[in-house]
């Protein structure tokens, strides 16, 4: 079960990272940098399960 919340949560991670690169520079920067940084958290997390 939780290979497939890795792998959502790795698909979501992408998603983000390349909205990231669109709002380089701009104050939405911060907010999809923290959303990454929680993804990461929660993969981290259910690969140590």
């Amino acid at each position: 079960m939780s290979d497939k919340r890795i792998e959502l949560a790795q698909e979501k991670l992408k998603e983000l990272e390349s909205k990231l690169e669109k709002v380089k520079g701009t104050p939405r920067e911060e907010e999809f940098q923290m959303q990454i940084d929680k993804l990461n958290g929660l993969i981290k997390h259910l690969k140590e399960e």
